[in-house]
């Protein structure tokens, strides 16, 4: 598998591995979508090549994270959403907490 950087992950396609630090999350907000209500999480996330919009479904699925967080992807998606690169899980996508790296910084690169 191969470990990419934020600035590296192409709109609409699959990615193996992004390892990232939370710094800041919001939700979950509802949204009615097909006749049934679902809950979204917008968590922001930088590398040290860029910063991106995390996209998690479901009405916990950003609780068990706290800001300050490194998480590791795998198996995501990228998406452009609004003019802005943005990632999810996917259907095979999993995330999960990472060792704390102190190359990955705790604000939006400048």
């Amino acid at each position: 598998m191969i470990n990419l950087k934020i600035a590296e992950l192409e709109p609409e396609n699959n990615f193996d591995i992004v390892k990232v630090r939370i710094i800041s999350k919001q939700g979950p907000r509802q949204v009615e979508a097909r006749g049934q209500t679902l809950f979204i999480w917008d968590i922001l996330v930088v590398d040290d090549s860029d910063s991106t919009v995390l996209t998690l479904w479901g009405a916990q699925a950003g609780e068990k994270y706290n800001v300050g967080d490194v998480v590791t992807i795998e198996n995501g998606w990228c998406k452009m959403f609004q003019d802005k690169k943005q990632i999810t899980l996917g259907r095979n996508g999993k995330m999960f907490p990472a060792e704390d790296d102190p190359s990955i910084p705790t604000s939006i690169p400048e």
